[in-house]
């Protein structure tokens, strides 16, 4: 996989149409800096074309200002081959770098195998590093193995945009401790703004760090969307940002997702509540100067947590010692603390008249999806192993000199080929499986997790998009009949002018709440009881406007023109 090649550049250049711009795409020939040569020379007036099947190493980071980035594996000759290899390198003192790509303006990466490590198997610390404000990075249909040692995706900048899609990522973090970073994880240094968008959506994440996405505890996000993903063998948070205009946490398959043992003696922890000190795995807060009721949504419906039972036993085994030790209890996080836990502040927010769009059910808890490959629970068994001296030093605050090194540890890592640096084995990670539960589990009777792993069924739900994230985004929770949503289209005459210019009319409807949205899904504008909205506020371009009015939920693409 990592044929050594000459340091050169030989393009082919080709011509195609991009979004109405003719643009031409540059083929980078393998081998070390081939790439970071390329961009250097040509920065964003190329598409860069990498090979399938062929490795391309960095000799150094690549950072792209104020151009648009955009690099793109070749389709393999055979379905489901391997695409082309990108990996890190080495600095001058032996270390990997500390960064594959810092985003000074857009990035798109699609259809590449990253791995982030040097050839000495030493993991870098970050994949992506988003330091401009207002850049945009799309991920797509990528497997990133191992992603980092520490944080994947770090937004350190205001007002960004972060699409991750159809992507694998496995080994993030590392086997030394329970804390070792987060996937997504947003420090933007003016303290106010966050993310305009995180998608992250029928992704598969196997063997990942502390959590999946953090901030410091103050920024408030715009659109956060968590939908169809699979997470596999996961140490301990997933949602630790507070503040959030939109949140959706929907159709997730999550097998032994928060695995590491809480104490209440550690709050606060970052946007924690020192007076209900059981946070849960998805949190939430009042905004400042919040009027209720509020008009927010946060949506954490149809997702499925599973732990083994060598989890729960354990915890039962460190409550026992720290009875003998006077040491406060440990427990594991759910999704969301019942309705009963005063102590949560979460819990009580999903429960209150003050907050009628938050909606948490359709939930399932420890139903086994039934893997189709069986390495998963050898992994599986190896990670419960593997947290009990975790445990006891992290939970219990024992001495580590009382444990073996953590090196001597079961180790629960995917690495099919016992290499992190060349990794041969393809495919590295096989997602489907049997569980007639689970596999109609979904808001939309399709499999919980990632879709990509059935590939008829995605299929169906893209052809029903516009409709299935317009039905959720109303608020409704009942599950969504697919052979039936062709017959709930509204009429082109039902919604007029469209286009429209300042004002849009809605014809035979009474008591009807209409929601418009952006075509990647985020509410602009919603209204309850009229027959007509206005939308001189919002910009020319293309969206979504539902009618719903009683169990009857209509969807229409709108044109703005002005």
């Amino acid at each position: 996989m990592k044929n050594k090649f000459s340091i050169s550049v030989v393009a082919i250049l080709l011509f195609f149409c991009l979004n109405g711009m003719a643009q031409s795409v540059l083929v980078v020939q393998p081998g070390v800096g081939t790439l970071n040569t390329a961009v250097n020379t040509y920065k964003g007036e190329k598409i860069y074309q990498l090979k399938a099947g062929e490795w391309y190493g960095l000799n150094a980071p690549i950072e792209n200002v104020n151009y648009h980035l955009q690099i793109i594996g070749a389709e393999p000759a055979v379905a489901g081959g391997m695409p082309a290899t990108l990996q890190t390198g080495s600095a001058t003192n032996g270390n990997p770098f500390v960064k594959m790509f810092d985003a000074k303006g857009d990035i798109t990466i699609k259809n590449i195998y990253v791995v982030n490590a040097d050839l000495n198997a030493q993991v870098g610390n970050e994949f992506i590093i988003q330091s401009t404000a207002n850049t945009r990075i799309i991920i797509d249909r990528c497997v990133i193995h191992p992603a980092s040692s520490s944080s994947c995706i770090d937004g350190k900048a205001a007002n960004i945009k972060t699409y991750f899609t159809n992507n694998q990522v496995i080994d993030q973090g590392h086997q030394i401790g329970a804390n070792d970073g987060h996937f997504f994880i947003f420090t933007e240094s003016a303290k106010v703004l966050g993310v305009d968008t995180l998608l992250v959506e029928n992704n598969t994440f196997v063997c990942m760090g502390m959590g999946m996405f953090r901030d410091n505890g103050v920024l408030l996000h715009n659109y956060v969307n968590f939908n169809h993903n699979t997470f596999v063998l996961t140490k301990s948070q997933l949602n630790w940002a507070v503040k959030k205009m939109e949140d959706y946490w929907t159709n997730n398959l999550m097998f032994n997702v928060n695995t590491q043992p809480y104490s209440n003696s550690w709050q606060p922890m970052p946007g924690g509540d020192v007076s209900r000190p059981k946070p849960n795995l998805i949190y939430a807060d009042t905004l400042p100067n919040e009027v209720l009721p509020s008009s927010r949504p946060s949506i954490v419906q149809y997702n499925s947590h599973y732990r083994a039972q060598g989890f729960y036993d354990l915890i039962t085994e460190l409550n026992i010692f720290a009875k003998t030790k006077s040491l406060p209890n440990a427990y594991l996080f759910p999704l969301v603390w019942p309705k009963d836990s005063v102590n949560c502040r979460e819990a009580q927010m999903f429960n209150s008249t003050g907050f009628p769009k938050f909606k948490y059910g359709n939930n399932m808890t420890d139903v086994n999806p039934q893997w189709v490959d069986t390495k998963i629970y050898e992994h599986e068994a190896n990670f419960v192993k593997w947290s009990k001296p975790a445990s006891y030093i992290h939970a219990m605050a024992q001495p580590s000199g009382n444990y073996p090194s953590p090196t001597a540890w079961s180790q629960y890592w995917w690495i099919p080929s016992g290499d992190l640096s060349n990794n041969s084995v393809w495919p590295v990670f096989n997602g489907k499986y049997t569980n007639p539960q689970t596999l109609t589990g979904s808001i939309e009777g399709l499999p919980l997790g990632d879709l990509n792993w059935f590939p008829t069924q995605k299929a169906l739900w893209l052809s029903k998009k516009p409709q299935i994230e317009a039905h959720i985004k109303a608020g409704n929770t009942e599950k969504i009949n697919l052979t039936a949503i062709s017959n709930i289209h509204v009429k082109s005459t039902t919604v007029y002018p469209n286009p429209a210019k300042n004002e849009v009319n809605i014809k035979g409807v009474q008591n009807a709440e209409i929601t418009i949205l952006s075509l990647d899904g985020r509410i602009l504008k919603s209204v309850k009881n009229v027959t007509r909205i206005n939308v001189s506020d919002i910009a020319n371009g293309s969206y979504l406007i539902t009618v719903k009015e009683g169990n009857t939920t209509s969807t229409e693409k709108l044109m703005i023109q002005k």
